[in-house]
């Protein structure tokens, strides 16, 4: 398996390179060069397997040779030991052929689990054969930078440096972000969004200033992060119809990942008939998949803060598979976005998209509503995120015959305050912890600042 870059100017890599990157020399996403395909047949053929055996059909084709079977078997098993259900994404039924897969079930109880456990073993694996040491950045609004601490937690010989927004990360999140370890995280404050985190990441990734340093990221424009999460949409389909019947599938937009992996699911051969960009009132996806108009925006605060951010990385990936593998076209068209914070795509590659793709934006009251109408009608407590993919797959569905899948991407015990508020949490809350200190964050643009800061890191580590 060889891995190209969305931007046409990087040569080929290997899965170990891709593991062990930022971003590609070009400053593209790598994508694997060719997708493996299979048959209804084959893909029916998997419905009896457990998960770690499903793991290994669906991700052992992107490895390639860059590992023996036996080491990436038990890699792979490995990677959802901490998980505490048997099934790791279960089904739970919430009306007429209308479920959600949770997938809270990890170490930290967020979706962010599945990229994080595998790509810290990845790395754990892979960074020794490679000089020097490895700095393992990214940005966080909460669930993703607390994935990658936990996950990396006993990966020695990674550092790592989470930035985050001074005033975006919910409180229970941030104070557990202040917990980690110091003499291996660094954590990074910025007086901005979240997509300003971002963008400082991406920029730092494209001038990488530490040369003895290996930059690996920890958000899903490192590959593994999509990779990790194709799974349990098979998981899902083959639960639902072996395979062979068609699912649909409402995404609760924390990510661009989750939904260019369902993408990714269906080229594979996996009976996606539908897949809906759920958003809440933050919906620059749900503009580019309605009037094919994506622009960057004013980010506000929401009961679901995991979606409060206007700036997809994976979007880039998904326009690669729109441009037919073009990437001077996609290096034009994102340039343009960098430069301007605005992007449309050809209306044929738009069409195309739609072909698959809704989307629905929720607003905030609506979703107190539909958090009170599961509960009511299904005893379900559920969090604002799933309650807005939930009431987005059953107004944009478009068949009844075909299952409707929410994405429960985060536990519902980590929105009990709002839950309690509501009166659909069964127990009390727990008082939250406030961090120790509040630092200033980074100006935003400030990359000066944020190298000296990631130097002062990396030499004052043992």
């Amino acid at each position: 398996m060889h891995y190209v870059s969305t931007r046409g100017a990087a040569g080929l890599a290997d899965f170990r390179r891709v593991v062990l990157s930022g971003l590609a020399d070009d400053g593209g996403l790598f994508v694997p060069q060719a997708v493996p395909q299979y048959t209804p047949e084959q893909i029916g053929s998997w419905s009896w397997l457990p998960f770690d055996e499903l793991v290994w059909r669906v991700v052992s084709p992107y490895v390639g040779g860059a590992m023996d079977e036996a080491a990436l078997r038990a890699l792979l098993s490995d990677s959802y030991r901490d998980f505490d259900h048997r099934a790791i994404t279960p089904l739970r039924q919430i009306g007429h052929n209308e479920w959600i897969l949770e997938l809270f079930h990890g170490p930290t109880q967020s979706s962010k689990d599945f990229a994080a456990q595998l790509q810290a073993r990845l790395v754990a694996h892979f960074l020794p054969q490679q000089q020097g040491r490895a700095l393992v950045i990214g940005a966080t609004n909460g669930e993703t930078g607390l994935a990658a601490i936990e996950a990396f937690a006993g990966c020695s010989n990674a550092q790592l440096a989470v930035l985050y927004p001074e005033q975006g990360v919910p409180p229970a999140q941030l104070a557990a972000l202040h917990q980690a370890n110091p003499q291996q995280v660094a954590l990074i404050p910025v007086a901005g969004s979240f997509d300003d985190c971002q963008t400082l990441v991406s920029r730092l990734l494209r001038q990488w200033p530490l040369p003895e340093v290996t930059p690996i990221c920890f958000n899903s424009t490192n590959w593994v992060g999509v990779l990790a999460q194709i799974v349990y949409y098979f998981h899902a389909a083959l639960q639902l119809g072996g395979g062979t019947r068609p699912v649909a599938f409402s995404v609760p937009a924390a990510s661009f990942a989750e939904i260019y992996a369902g993408y990714i699911a269906q080229k594979m051969g996996l009976p996606i008939n539908q897949v809906i960009v759920s958003t809440n009132s933050n919906d620059a996806l749900h503009h580019f998949i309605q009037r094919n108009r994506y622009s960057t925006r004013q980010s506000s605060r929401t009961s679901s803060p995991a979606m409060d951010f206007s700036l997809y990385s994976n979007l880039e990936r998904f326009i690669w598979e729109l441009y037919d593998h073009d990437g001077h076209a996609v290096r034009a068209l994102m340039e343009h976005f960098e430069a301007c914070g605005e992007l449309s795509i050809g209306n044929q590659q738009w069409l195309r998209a739609r072909v698959l793709f809704d989307s629905h934006a929720v607003e905030e009251l609506q979703i107190r509503e539909e958090v009170l109408r599961l509960f009511a009608e299904t005893g379900a407590a559920v969090d604002p995120h799933t309650a807005v993919g939930a009431l987005s797959g059953r107004i944009q569905r478009r068949s009844l015959g075909a299952p409707m899948v929410t994405l429960g991407q985060i536990a519902p015990s980590k929105s009990a305050g709002l839950l309690a508020e509501l009166g659909v949490w069964p127990g009390p809350v727990a008082a939250l912890a406030e961090p120790d200190e509040v630092r200033t964050g980074l100006q935003t643009g400030d990359l000066a600042s944020l190298i000296r800061a990631l130097r002062q890191a990396t030499q004052a580590r043992p």
